[in-house]
């Protein structure tokens, strides 16, 4: 577990309430360009254990995983420096065994970003641009010497896994504290500790990726888990009918069109749902459920006709809130 930040974050507020005779507080600030909220619940000094756990992602972010921060282990590697550091040289190991298992994610997709202006705009570039970065990224990989991290050549980008290792790095806080009942949620990732007051598990809303960001199209009832959501809602651009997202497939250097709006992933680690999350996304619906199966995670895909596939280890915590969606379960 990596040491705790010293600062705190600069936007922090915290409130309490009190539910079944216990104390419940919740503190909510921004890291790695998302909001993040950390709740506690039942347990003496729990706005401290949040102000740690909220520390510890703001610290994942402008030490490890920001591309920008010029301070940052990934900005370094980007920039041609070798890092040596146990925890960093550890995690890229993971990510990259991880990467190993999809023929279309990577983690170096930073060049194809800026290419594709994906947040400033849009850009669909010609063929031959493509081509030419497609080969720096078939060459792209991370070079290890015991703890020494250095890359070959491209452009790192840890976006599809960074909120999942960062839930993980935070769920490690508050267990080390003592804390048996907590959830964290890091963008579109949440981790789970016990249940809150007085239920027996968490009720998460998987978002209505044809509505507002506050919408729920289904609620899960779960709990000592990470549950990971990717879409094609959330950054993109949109030309000559063509919606192009985020999400890029490693083989074609472009985001990925097929007949898949979201996927949610449910597993034990927020590096493993953030990753699976992404790379069932850009796989597709049969590689994909050989993907959760290997990794016993539990799915839940949303098409673009709005046609829901569950995995069915979850069919008897998986509600439906809008009958305009219909269901069938992956058996």
């Amino acid at each position: 577990l990596l040491p705790l930040a010293a600062a705190v974050l600069a936007v922090v507020f915290a409130f309490s309430v009190f539910f079944s005779g216990e104390e419940t507080v919740t503190v909510s600030g921004y890291a790695m360009g998302s909001a993040v909220y950390v709740t506690v619940y039942g347990a003496k000094d729990g706005e401290t254990y949040c102000n740690k756990a909220l520390e510890q992602v703001k610290f994942i972010d402008e030490s490890y995983i920001s591309h920008t921060n010029s301070n940052s282990a990934l900005y370094k590697l980007n920039n041609g420096e070798a890092i040596e550091d146990e925890w960093l040289a550890d995690c890229l190991r993971e990510c990259v065994t991880l990467e190993e298992k999809s023929e279309g994610f990577t983690l170096f997709s930073g060049e194809l970003k800026d290419l594709w202006q994906i947040e400033d705009g849009g850009y669909v570039p010609e063929s031959d641009e493509l081509e030419a970065l497609l080969e720096n990224l078939q060459k792209s990989e991370f070079l290890f010497d015991g703890n020494s991290v250095s890359l070959t050549l491209g452009k790192a980008d840890l976006g599809a896994v960074g909120k999942g290792i960062a839930c993980d790095e935070a769920v490690s806080v508050l267990k080390e504290n003592g804390v048996t009942d907590a959830l964290v949620t890091v963008g579109g990732t949440v981790g789970m500790i016990g249940s809150p007051d007085g239920k027996d598990a968490f009720s998460v809303g998987i978002r209505d990726p044809f509505g507002t960001q506050n919408e729920y199209f289904a609620v899960l009832e779960t709990s000592d888990c990470f549950v990971s959501t990717s879409g094609d809602y959330e950054k993109y651009f949109e030309q000559d009918g063509v919606r192009y997202s985020h999400i890029f497939d490693k083989a074609t250097g472009s985001p990925v069109q097929n007949d898949i709006t979201s996927v949610t992933v449910i597993a034990k680690s927020g590096l493993l749902s953030d990753f699976l999350s992404t790379a069932i996304f850009i796989e597709g619906c049969e590689k994909g459920f050989d993907l959760a199966e290997e990794f016993s995670a539990y799915i839940i895909v949303v098409k673009k006709d709005k046609t829901v596939l569950i995995s069915q280890e979850i069919e008897d915590v998986f509600t439906l809130n809008d009958d305009s969606f219909s269901v069938s379960v992956i058996e």
